[in-house]
C-alpha cells in the first residue's frame, strides 16, 4: 500500500474508537491495627514493609458487577466491528452508526446504574455489613466513602476521532512510521481471523467425548457457525485495507452458502468447515489464500483450490472404513472432499463421537 492510499484510507475508511470507563473497585486498605482489634492472636504479623494484608470489600460485589458487565460489553463491541489502532480501535467509517449506537445504550444503561447505586448506596452498604458472614467483622466494614464519590468515580464515555498523518511532508520519517502502522491493520485483520478461527475448533469441532478424551465432532448445529460469519463481516468491512482482503471475505461467505441452511452440519460440510477454519487459524495460510483468490476468477474456484490444499492437514472427525475401488475422476473440491471422508463414503463412516455442543 503506498503513501497515497494511506493518506486515502485514513481519510475516508478508518475512525478511531477510545472507550473511557471508570470503575470503583468496592475494596479498601485493611490495616493492622482493624484486624487486632478483635484477633489479637494477629499481633504478630509481618511489618508492612515486608507483606500487606490485602484489601476488604466495604460494598457488595453483585452492586458493582453490572458496570463491569456495560465495560466488558462496550469491549465487545469495538472487538467484534474494528482492530486495534494507534492505542485506540479503528473501525470502518461504514460501521460507525452501529458502533456508536450500541455504545450510547451501554451509557445509558450505565448512567441509570449509576443513578441508582448513587440513591440507593448507604441502605446497600448496610445490608452488606448486615449479612451472617459479615456481621463477625462489620468493624472493619467503616470510613466508607459518601455515595456522591462513588457515583463520581463511576463514568463511561468514549471519543471517536479521525486517523491522519502526522506531518505535511509526504515523504517525512514521521508519515513512513504512521504509514507502517496503518497498513499493519492487515496483519492485525488476519490475525483476528485466526483467532476466531481457534475458537471454532477449540469450543465447537471438538468436544468431549464423555470420557474424558477431546475428539472431533461427527456434526455442529447452525449456532456454532459465528465465528466464521464474524470473519466474513470484519473481512468485508475491511476490504479497503487491500485488494486481497475482499476475495478472502467471498470465500467465507461462498463456504457458508453451501451448507444447508437449517438442521445438522455433517459429512462433507463439515469437512469444508474445517478445511476453512485450518486455513484461516494459520496466518500465513490464510493471507496466501486471500491473495490466490484474488487471482482467480470466481470465490468458487478460490474455495476449491483451499480444499486441494487443506486435503492433507484436515482429517475427518471420524473413523475410517474398508477400503473401496478407486471412484471416476472428480473436480478438485471433491477430491478434497473424499480424501478427508473415510474411503468407504460419507453414507458408511462410523463416528468417534457423536453430539453437539448445543
Amino acid at each position: 500500500m503506498d503513501r497515497n492510499l494511506i493518506k486515502q484510507t485514513e481519510a475516508k475508511g478508518l475512525i478511531c474508537v477510545t472507550l473511557d470507563i471508570h470503575l470503583w473497585s468496592g475494596r479498601k486498605r485493611l490495616r493492622k491495627e482493624a484486624l487486632l482489634e478483635k484477633s489479637p492472636e494477629f499481633k504478630n504479623l509481618p511489618p508492612e514493609s515486608l507483606a500487606t494484608l490485602g484489601s476488604i470489600k466495604i460494598a457488595d460485589p453483585d452492586d458493582l458487577t453490572p458496570f463491569m458487565r456495560d465495560k466488558r460489553a462496550a469491549e465487545t463491541v469495538l472487538q467484534n466491528n474494528g482492530l486495534p489502532l494507534l492505542g485506540s480501535v479503528g473501525i470502518p467509517e461504514a460501521k460507525l452508526d452501529t458502533v456508536y449506537k450500541k455504545l450510547t445504550e451501554l451509557k445509558t444503561s450505565f448512567d441509570a446504574k449509576r443513578m441508582q447505586l448513587h440513591r440507593d448506596f448507604e441502605t446497600r452498604v448496610q445490608e452488606w455489613r448486615d449479612k451472617s458472614e459479615n456481621s463477625g467483622w462489620a468493624h472493619l466494614i467503616n470510613d466508607i466513602p459518601t455515595p456522591e464519590y462513588v457515583a463520581g468515580r463511576l463514568a463511561f464515555g468514549f471519543h471517536l476521532c479521525r486517523v491522519s498523518a502526522p506531518s505535511l511532508e509526504d515523504a517525512s520519517p514521521i508519515n513512513e512510521h504512521y504509514g507502517r502502522q496503518v497498513t499493519g491493520l492487515k496483519g492485525e485483520l488476519f490475525a483476528d481471523a485466526a483467532r476466531e478461527a481457534r475458537v471454532l475448533m477449540e469450543r465447537y469441532l471438538t468436544g468431549d467425548d464423555g470420557s474424558g478424551v477431546v475428539r472431533k465432532r461427527e456434526k455442529i448445529t447452525q449456532k456454532t457457525l459465528g465465528p466464521l460469519r464474524r470473519v466474513a463481516e470484519k473481512l468485508r468491512s475491511f476490504s479497503f485495507l487491500d485488494p486481497t482482503v475482499l476475495p478472502m471475505a467471498e470465500v467465507v461467505e461462498h463456504c457458508l452458502a453451501l451448507l444447508p441452511k437449517d438442521g445438522p452440519i455433517e459429512g462433507a460440510h463439515l469437512v469444508h468447515i474445517w478445511s476453512l477454519a485450518r486455513t484461516l487459524a494459520n496466518e500465513k495460510a490464510a493471507e496466501e489464500a486471500a491473495a490466490i483468490a484474488m487471482q482467480l476468477s470466481s470465490p468458487s474456484q478460490a474455495f476449491e483450490d483451499l480444499l486441494s490444499k487443506s486435503a492433507d492437514t484436515v482429517t475427518a472427525p471420524v473413523q475410517p472404513a474398508a477400503a473401496t475401488p478407486a471412484a471416476p475422476a472428480s473436480t478438485p473440491a471433491e477430491t478434497a472432499t473424499n480424501e478427508l471422508l473415510p474411503q468407504g463414503g460419507a453414507d458408511d463412516f462410523v463416528p468417534q463421537f457423536s453430539g453437539t455442543l448445543f
